[in-house]
């Protein structure tokens, strides 16, 4: 599994790709293959071919992992001590609520029948919005009003990877990332094997047309049967739609007409991770509205740094490592249990209506 060889790669920290074990990397191309098209096995040397990608992909990934700031304390206390987490979080009930409940925490205390090692580290995943609005700003001793503004919205904050210690979290991070990288090759062949699956069925009805102009119905049986308002069926035009798509056909026959071609793709974008996923450094100073101001500000701030991931050309959210300890965990409420006791107050029944 890909997960066991990342563990490989963190615990070896070799200095760069080159110096990776063949097994491990041979894993990793292996993981690719599966995760994109196995038929790929078939082209000749293709693990040679995957190699120089694989490993482009990797150390690309490794640097970007090792630019995240150790974890911080996010329990009550941390809340407390942390400008970050009172920034991203209304209250420390909101934080508790979010490292207890959210889907990735659940099932870790689900696998582990409830029991959990003291201190837990997770990766906290928060999406970043901002947004312009009109407030209220001191000029000297004059209030100002409609003074236009920028607040910073933390929204959909989720826990990933809870793991009992930080190296395990960073692995699975990672591990998560090198995947996305398999799909987006994934992704890249799909569409190009619909486009031109759509594009062969569009030949496929201009070429009947073109059949049934040609076979002479174009006279008095034409005439009879088709409604005088009915559209006209220019022969000319139809061919013009063929040959374009004809000229796009040869293109895809040229990309993915065969294996060594599918593969090309797959080796072009493990090879530019970079057009695809990075961590950026974003720096943001906030009063305690989250209301962006300048850093010299006479109002009460924090100038906060976080590293923000970027997915594609359009996603992207912040990325904390925290730790805390697992006895703040809040309790998964008992619905059940809580409806019982709302039909029963004082022990008696509830009267309701129909």
């Amino acid at each position: 599994m890909v997960l066991r060889f990342l563990h490989s790669l963190f615990n070896a920290e070799p200095e760069s790709a080159s110096q990776f074990d063949k097994a491990m990397i041979q894993a990793a191309i292996e993981r690719v293959v599966d995760g994109t098209d196995p038929r790929l096995r078939v082209v000749s040397h293709y693990r040679r071919k995957l190699r120089a990608p694989v490993e482009r992909a990797i150390e690309y990934l490794m640097a970007q992992m090792a630019v995240l700031p150790p974890a911080i304390e996010a329990g009550r206390r941390g809340f407390t001590a942390d400008p970050h987490l009172r920034a991203l979080f209304a209250s420390p009930d909101q934080l508790l609520e979010t490292l207890s409940f959210s889907p990735a925490m659940r099932d870790y205390r689900q696998r582990g029948n409830g029991s959990t090692p003291p201190e837990l580290y997770a990766a906290l995943r928060v999406e970043r919005i901002e947004r312009n609005t009109l407030g209220i700003a001191m000029q000297g001793d004059q209030i100002q009003r409609d003074v236009p503004q920028v607040t910073v919205l933390f929204k959909e904050p989720r826990v990933a990877f809870p793991n009992a210690n930080e190296a395990e979290t960073r692995r699975e991070l990672m591990d998560r990332a090198f995947d996305y990288l398999v799909e987006i090759a994934l992704q890249r062949l799909t569409s190009l094997r619909a486009r031109k699956q759509e594009l062969e069925k569009q030949r496929q009805l201009l070429q009947n047309k073109v059949e049934v102009l040609k076979s002479a119905r174009l006279g008095l049986e034409s005439l009879l049967t088709e409604p005088a308002s009915g559209p006209v069926l220019d022969p000319p035009a139809i061919e013009r739609q063929l040959a374009v798509i004809e000229t796009e056909l040869g293109q895809l026959r040229a990309d993915t007409a065969t294996l060594d071609h599918h593969l090309a793709l797959v080796a072009e974008i493990l090879s530019e991770p970079e057009r695809h996923l990075r961590l950026d450094s974003i720096s943001l100073t906030l009063d305690h509205m989250n209301i962006k101001v300048d850093p010299d500000s006479a109002r009460v701030n924090n100038t906060l740094t976080f590293q923000e991931i970027r997915v594609g050309s359009q996603h992207r959210f912040i990325v904390l490592l925290v730790k805390f300890p697992s006895s703040e965990l809040l309790t998964q409420p008992d619905f059940f249990a809580e409806a019982e006791r709302l039909l029963y107050l004082n022990g008696e029944p509830r009267l309701t209506t129909i």
